[in-house]
């Protein structure tokens, strides 16, 4: 465990020399367990430090010359520390998904964004040794009757609960509906599970069953090929819950999530 005796050891990657300074000095005034330990003006150079200093936590730019911070990501097959994107465009998040992102912060940082981000951190470098909360077979099951049955459904079988008034239609990996008569909000207080997401007045998703979304179209994709939409008030809160799932999965459970066409991705 991270001590003010033992930082929180940070490298900070930016090709722009005024926005290294900005996080550094944010970190320094706002975040006390944390310690700048060197930067980095490019992605080469992040490298190498990275390899000889071995930080626990990377803050990174997205778009720099020559190698983008994403680019820089895909040349560690296994990562042993927390990546932070710093960047300007909200259209790179699903890219930071993909690669297991801790956070992702637009630029100008806001201070109290980065203090929110660097608690999480330090409480996840305390519960290391304590078992994370994912999705397992054998979870969480939840009674559902209708017609006159009863059916007994494990959460991770649920892709997404659709509401119509005062009825609501699971939609199951197996292909299975099954509808009851009960509101989205019922079946919210029903489920209490951390691995759903309202992301919409008529839609409850489990996260995992994302596959893609689009910011342009203001939609999620689901495994099932179902296209359902987020409410434009949601769409931030979703991006940050699809991120923070990230954060709580391991190795090969890790989302699958892509970007669509009309989002922009680097190659």
């Amino acid at each position: 465990m991270k001590t003010d005796n033992n930082p929180i050891r940070c490298l900070v990657v930016d090709d722009e020399m005024p926005a290294r300074q900005a996080i550094c000095r944010q970190i320094e005034r706002h975040c006390p367990s944390f310690q700048v330990i060197q930067t980095a003006s490019s992605a080469v150079q992040a490298y190498q430090l990275i390899q000889e200093l071995t930080p626990d936590v990377v803050f990174l730019d997205v778009q720099m010359p020559h190698e983008t911070g994403i680019q820089l990501l895909d040349r560690f097959k296994d990562r042993n520390f927390y990546v932070v994107f710093c960047t300007t465009y909200h259209e790179y998040a699903v890219e930071a998904l993909r690669r297991r992102a801790f956070d992702y912060l637009l630029k100008p940082v806001d201070q109290d964004d980065l203090i929110a981000c660097a608690k999480k951190i330090i409480h996840k470098l305390r519960i290391d040794d304590e078992p994370v909360p994912r999705e397992i077979p054998g979870g969480k099951r939840v009674e559902l009757i209708t017609s006159g049955q009863r059916f007994f459904v494990r959460h991770t079988e649920i892709l997404y609960v659709e509401a119509s008034g005062s009825y609501s239609t699971f939609y199951l990996s197996t292909g299975r509906r099954i509808t009851v008569s009960k509101n989205l909000k019922r079946i919210e207080v029903m489920l209490q599970d951390s691995i759903f997401c309202r992301v919409h007045n008529s839609f409850l998703v489990r996260l995992a069953s994302v596959q893609s979304f689009s910011h342009r179209n203001g939609t999620l994709h689901l495994s099932n090929g179902k296209d359902v939409p987020i409410a434009v008030r949601k769409r931030e809160y979703v991006r940050k819950r699809l991120i923070q799932l990230m954060i709580n999965v391991n190795g090969d459970e890790a989302l699958s999530v892509a970007a669509e066409a009309d989002t922009p991705s680097i190659q």
